[in-house]
């Protein structure tokens, strides 16, 4: 039996305190919680001289997996990159990735506020054994998910304010949907009985670093800008968030305080 069976087994036998892996090794069921918080922005500008400032950043997050599967990281473009033909920088993108075996699952969804410190998302249902990775998924919310209507249907919604030495200010209210979960994000834990819980920090600078806020518009009666779905902004907003490198994820020691 491999290690996606015996964790759906773990899940459904609760009475079983120890579940066999075959060739004389075993894993032992466990739970931990999973947490979030947020990478603050720093005051640099961004890859495109833009400072920016979030007044608000919120996403729905969950369920979230975890695999055995390592993951390769790759500081070679592609053969076509095409934001690299306008000007962008090339990151660091996973290479050769195979999930493996699924480990953990928290199925919860949680509309998260990335601004307001550390949230728990829930307790992840797991074995013991050697994690190499884990996928986020970032779905729209629901009315049962987003109670007050913060990310107005999207994945992702922020607020703020870029500024430019030379292209003057933007305000800005703009979201993004993924097409997709992100995959392939690493955490490496040889992870046994201990006390501890998975920490996921978003790196909310890789989010916007890559943004040419010059090419948001469609200001409202207010002025704030949008990011209009062929735009720069848009694109850049999204490949942002769908960086696997913009999600380091720890694991925490002891009980959460």
């Amino acid at each position: 039996m491999n290690r996606r069976g015996i964790l759906k087994g773990a899940v459904a036998l609760a009475a079983a305190s120890t579940l066999s892996l075959g060739c004389g090794s075993e894993a032992e069921r466990r739970t931990f919680n999973v947490e979030t918080t947020a990478i603050a922005l720093s005051q640099q500008p961004n890859e495109r001289g833009w400072k920016v400032t979030l007044d608000t950043a919120h996403v729905s997050l969950g369920p979230v997996r975890f695999f055995e599967g390592r993951v390769l990281l790759s500081s070679r473009p592609s053969r076509l990159n095409l934001y690299s033909l306008i000007g962008g920088t090339a990151h660091a993108h996973p290479g050769h990735y195979i999930p493996g075996d699924a480990l953990g699952e928290l199925l919860e969804t949680h509309t998260v506020n990335l601004l307001g410190g550390v949230m728990t998302l829930g307790t992840a249902s797991a074995v013991t054994g050697e994690y190499g990775s884990l996928e986020l998924t970032l779905p729209a919310p629901t009315s049962a998910t987003d109670a007050r209507g913060v990310l107005k249907g999207h994945a992702v919604r922020l607020t703020g304010t870029a500024a430019h030495v030379d292209k003057g200010q933007v305000r800005f209210d703009v979201e993004v949907d993924l097409p997709k979960p992100v995959a392939g994000v690493r955490f490496e834990k040889s992870l046994g009985k201990e006390a501890g819980r998975v920490r996921i920090s978003v790196d909310l600078r890789k989010w916007m670093d890559r943004i040419d806020f010059a090419t948001a518009t469609d200001p409202d009666a207010d002025g704030t800008y949008t990011f209009p779905a062929d735009s720069q902004a848009r694109n850049a907003l999204l490949r942002g968030v769908e960086d696997t490198t913009a999600y380091v994820v720890t694991w925490e020691e002891g009980a959460a305080q």
